[in-house]
């Protein structure tokens, strides 16, 4: 485990790095208040120190054996992997399709891919409560523009 917890805490250090060096190039303090530079600045410097931590305890105190459940199955592996096709359908869908209809293909696949699988009305039934529900709320309440897509919908 002190090589994996070695390797994060590497990987979290060059990461908070970036992102310290790119909130430079943004104003740190506006007028109004901190500016758009002032937390990821702030972030970075927190996940640099903890990431320092990590690595401080990882290399110097005593190592622990792998678990064995460390490695995922291969049912694992699926289900992570059809979260990635998720994003990657919402990244490449949205703007043609809208959110509505992105969203509920996205809430069915989920349904079928990850969990407990009920049938399939109420599989349709939280998928169109979940994509045509958030959209309401979110473009008739909180006024924050979705995409509605070619359809209109």
């Amino acid at each position: 485990m002190k090589r994996v917890y070695q390797i994060a805490g590497v990987i979290l250090l060059l990461f908070s790095i970036y992102v310290g060096l790119e909130s430079l190039s943004l104003r740190y303090y506006t007028s109004l208040g901190p500016g758009p530079g002032f937390f990821p600045l702030w972030l970075a410097v927190i996940m640099g120190i903890l990431s320092l931590l990590m690595l401080y305890h990882a290399t110097f105190s005593k190592s622990e054996p792998l678990p064995a459940d460390f490695f995922a199955s291969k049912v694992g592996y699926l289900r992570a992997g059809a979260l990635c096709a998720s994003l990657i359908w919402i990244v490449v869908t949205m703007e043609q399709l809208g959110f509505r209809i992105s969203m509920a293909v996205l809430f069915l696949w989920l349904q079928m891919t990850l969990g407990h699988r009920p049938n399939a009305i109420v599989m349709v039934v939280i998928a169109a409560i979940g994509s045509w529900g958030a959209f309401w709320v979110f473009d008739n309440m909180l006024r924050v523009p979705l995409p509605v897509g070619m359809f209109g919908i």
